[in-house]
Order: C-alpha cells, then sequence, then structure tokens
C-alpha cells in the first residue's frame, strides 16, 4: 500500500472517563435517544467499568475507575468528567503507528492485539492535545458487538415509550487548544494521520473580534472525520471561550461532539421531551435573522418562528444554510457541551452566529442575556 492510501476510515468511538459510568451512560439513553449496547465488568487487572451505548452511527464508551488510585481517577480529579478518546478506524495499523512513530507522535500503547470469540482487534493509542489520545483500530477480522471483553446488553424499556431523536451519526468533534500551538496541532494530523486541512465558508470572514478564537479544521481523506480546533484571540468581550473551557478543564481538551441529524426541528423537539436541556437564544437574534434572510435569495424550508421555538441557530450564504442547536453543559464543570447540526449545503460550523448573538446581545443591552447563553 502506498503511503498516500494509509488513512483514517471513520469515526470508530468515542470514550468518556467519568465518574459513574452506568449513570452517565444511561444519561445518553434517555436524554439523547441512544440504546444500551455492551458493559466490559470491573477486574482485579482491569480496575475500570465500562458501558458502551449506541445510536446509528455513533458509539460512546462511558469508563469509570473501581478503585481511587489509578490512571481514571487522577485524570477525573483534575478534568472532572471529559472526553478522554476519539476513536477511528483505519485501514493500515502497522504504516499509521509506523509513520507516527517517524514523525515523533507520542506512542501511549504500541500495536496491541486482543481477541474473544468473536474474533480479533488491533489497536494503538496515540496522545494528542491536552490528555486526549486517539485508538486507531482495525476491526476487520472482528464481528462482536463492540471490542474484545464486552457483553452485549438489552435495549431500555423506556426508549420505546420516548420519541426518537433522528441522529445518525458524528458531524465533527471540536477542541480548545490552550498552549497557543493551533498551527502545531494542524500540522500534528496531517504528519501522523494522512489528514489535510478544511477550508470552510467560515474562515473567508474575520470574526475573531466577536468569537475570540482563531479556528482551524483538517479532514481525512474520504471527508469522513472532520476534527475543528481552537485557540484563544483577542476580541470584543473581555475572555475567550477557549481560556474559560481550559480553566475550567485544567488543560486543552474535546470542548463538544457535534450529531448529525436530518430533521433538527423535529430531533429538538424530541430531546426536549426527553428532558435534554437546550440552550436558549434572545428573540432578538430571529428578527436579525428574518430581516437578513429579506435581502437573500435563498430559500430556507425552515420557518423562523419553528427556530426560535426549537432555539435552533442558522448560519447561511447564499449557496447553502446549516442549522445548530446546543445542550447546556454534560457535567459539573462547564466544559463538555453536545451540538445538534443539520447541514443544507453548508460546510461552515456556524461562525456568523457568534457575530449575530452578539449583536443581538449588544442591541439589548442585556447582560443576564449574555449569562444566558453561555450556560
Amino acid at each position: 500500500m502506498k503511503p498516500e492510501d494509509v488513512k483514517v476510515l471513520n469515526f470508530d468511538h468515542l470514550t468518556f472517563w467519568v465518574g459513574n459510568a452506568k449513570t452517565a451512560s444511561s444519561y445518553f439513553v434517555t436524554r439523547f435517544g441512544f440504546t444500551p449496547l455492551a458493559v466490559k465488568e470491573a477486574s482485579e487487572d482491569n480496575p475500570r467499568l465500562s458501558y458502551a451505548v449506541r445510536l446509528n452511527k455513533i458509539t460512546i464508551a462511558f469508563e469509570s475507575p473501581t478503585k481511587s488510585h489509578g490512571e481514571i481517577a487522577k485524570d477525573l480529579e483534575a478534568h472532572g468528567d471529559f472526553v478522554k478518546d476519539v476513536a477511528f478506524e483505519v485501514n493500515d495499523l502497522h504504516e499509521l503507528v509506523k509513520r507516527s512513530k517517524k514523525e515523533g507522535a507520542v506512542i501511549v500503547k504500541d500495536v496491541t492485539v486482543e481477541k474473544d470469540d468473536h474474533g480479533t482487534i488491533k489497536y494503538a493509542v496515540l496522545r494528542t492535545y491536552g490528555d486526549n489520545t486517539h485508538t486507531l483500530i482495525d476491526r476487520s477480522d472482528y464481528n462482536g458487538v463492540f471490542l474484545p471483553g464486552y457483553t452485549a446488553m438489552e435495549d431500555d424499556p423506556m426508549n420505546k415509550l420516548l420519541p426518537d431523536t433522528n441522529l445518525t451519526f458524528i458531524d465533527h468533534v471540536e477542541g480548545n487548544i490552550g498552549d497557543g500551538t493551533l498551527s502545531d496541532s494542524v500540522s500534528w494530523y496531517e504528519r501522523n494521520l494522512n489528514m489535510h486541512k478544511f477550508w470552510c465558508v467560515d474562515y473567508s470572514h474575520d470574526l475573531v473580534p466577536y468569537s475570540c478564537i482563531n479556528s482551524a479544521s483538517v479532514i481525512n481523506q474520504n471527508e469522513t472525520v472532520l476534527l475543528s480546533m481552537n485557540e484563544a484571540a483577542k476580541g470584543l468581550r473581555p475572555s475567550s471561550k477557549v481560556t474559560e473551557f481550559v480553566k475550567s478543564l485544567g488543560t486543552s481538551g474535546v470542548e463538544h461532539v457535534a450529531l448529525y441529524t436530518d430533521d433538527i426541528v423535529n430531533t429538538i423537539r424530541s430531546l426536549k421531551a426527553r428532558g435534554a436541556e437546550i440552550l436558549t437564544w434572545p428573540p432578538k437574534y430571529y428578527e436579525m435573522i428574518k430581516d437578513k434572510l429579506k435581502s437573500s435569495s435563498l430559500n430556507v424550508k425552515e420557518t423562523i418562528e419553528e427556530l426560535e421555538q426549537e432555539n435552533i441557530l442558522i448560519d447561511f450564504d447564499e449557496k447553502g444554510y446549516m442549522l445548530q442547536a446546543f445542550t447546556k453543559h454534560l457535567q459539573a464543570r462547564p466544559t463538555v457541551f453536545i451540538e445538534i447540526i443539520q447541514r443544507r449545503n453548508h460546510k461552515g460550523f456556524g461562525a456568523m452566529n457568534y457575530k449575530w448573538v452578539f449583536e443581538a446581545i449588544e442591541q439589548l443591552g442585556d447582560t443576564d442575556v449574555e449569562k444566558s447563553t453561555k450556560e
């Protein structure tokens, strides 16, 4: 296989390190519509309890320590619940690891083989920004429910009583880089994982005064794995969201995971019915959007009234638009949250909404409204 053909194929799964894996996984089942997938019980050799959940192409594992010492307990004390690992399925594990070693990546775990009655998994773990890692997985010889050592679980009966959320896959994972090395992080993915810079409509605007961040993105060759990263920048607000995040987490890390839906209006309705907490926005924002769309030739299928009622933001240009909504933070510290996203011929991350929400708040002159958008 040629070096340029060695690549990341897709998102395999995310791993959260949490204080209580059973409770955290249950939250994603009841609030977001996931199905219980598998459990891996703790043992003397493996003092951690793991629960995995799945919804369509989205798989998330939650791991908790069963002893008061060890790596997970240490990281939880430092960071609280957080996204520890973003795992990728790859087409040539040995070559990617060989490439990463040559480029100087930190190899947390070299190529490792695990097996059970369902086959063999090969994987390796690389360290990325902060205390985060990427697990590279070759599951071509495995047909088990998730990973070796996991036992399948039955669905939660509550799922049959609650509305479907129609979340289908991971659109992107976004991280905040606290040490001001955004360009180095982009280069890391290019050199080690054969990914390349992703240019989107957001980067054609100078939004730093409103967003207080510099952003960059990378994507794999198949354009199925999109990673966005931010670093702090000087802007109109006294503090950057990157600075606030890193202070709360204690290091660089994953700020949010964006989950895709092809019907965001009904998805948000279902999430609210399930008890998910969705951020709200000032009505002035939607008045501004209505005025902006009057001078645009764009045909938006959703009504502004629907977007306002469901707390959905819209970013657009003459070619298309994207819709997004955000949950409140999932844990005690104001760090990780979930974005719900739908795209209609638009490849941005909603950067213009930084400006439009800021302008709406500025026109209102209401600091309480600004506070509510940060909860």
